[in-house]
């Protein structure tokens, strides 16, 4: 099983598409975009933890090289900081799962930096499955958001003191 190309396959579903969120919470409306794009598969799927193999892909050419099987899943187990990356990799799928849940109403949190993270989000989009939650981070620009960190963590260290938003509509179209 190679899942660096199973998430790479993963993500080319959410590709070419905008997500339009319109959330509110007492009175209070917010809207935004946000895209997927194939230099952010890097980053999301935990590549940049693998410090001894950084020279292999850059960030934007790590998706293409994994749907070509350019690079595989044997290469980034045989590092020493595979377990860096592991649980990213292996939950990828969950992000299709949060995209899932907005469509029926879920929470949308403004992220503060207070919890003293290095993680500059504007939104967080979290999902919870049994004994964890999965974490997808959006940073926005003039246009629109893009993920900008995903991971899973067994707490609510990030959701729990922060503004929790509802969805109040959801929808998906291409990319503009």
């Amino acid at each position: 099983m190679d899942l660096l190309y199973e998430a790479a396959c993963s993500y080319q579903s959410l590709l070419g598409k905008d997500y339009h969120v319109v959330a509110g919470y007492r009175g209070e409306r917010i809207e935004f975009t946000f895209v997927f794009l194939p230099e952010h598969f890097y980053h999301l799927v935990g590549f940049h933890k693998l410090l001894d193999l950084r020279g292999v892909s850059r960030p934007n050419m790590l998706y293409r090289k994994a749907l070509a099987h350019e690079i595989d899943f044997s290469l980034v187990a045989k590092s020493p900081f595979y377990g860096e990356m592991s649980e990213r990799l292996r939950i990828f799928s969950r992000i299709q799962e949060i995209i899932e849940g907005l469509q029926s109403g879920k929470i949308v949190i403004e992220f503060s930096q207070k919890h003293r993270t290095r993680i500059r989000a504007n939104f967080l989009l979290f999902q919870k499955d049994r004994d964890s939650y999965a974490h997808l981070f959006l940073r926005c620009g003039e246009r629109y958001c893009v993920p900008c960190s995903f991971f899973c963590r067994g707490d609510d260290k990030y959701i729990a003191n922060n503004k929790k938003y509802r969805v109040i509509d959801f929808c998906i179209s291409e990319h503009r």
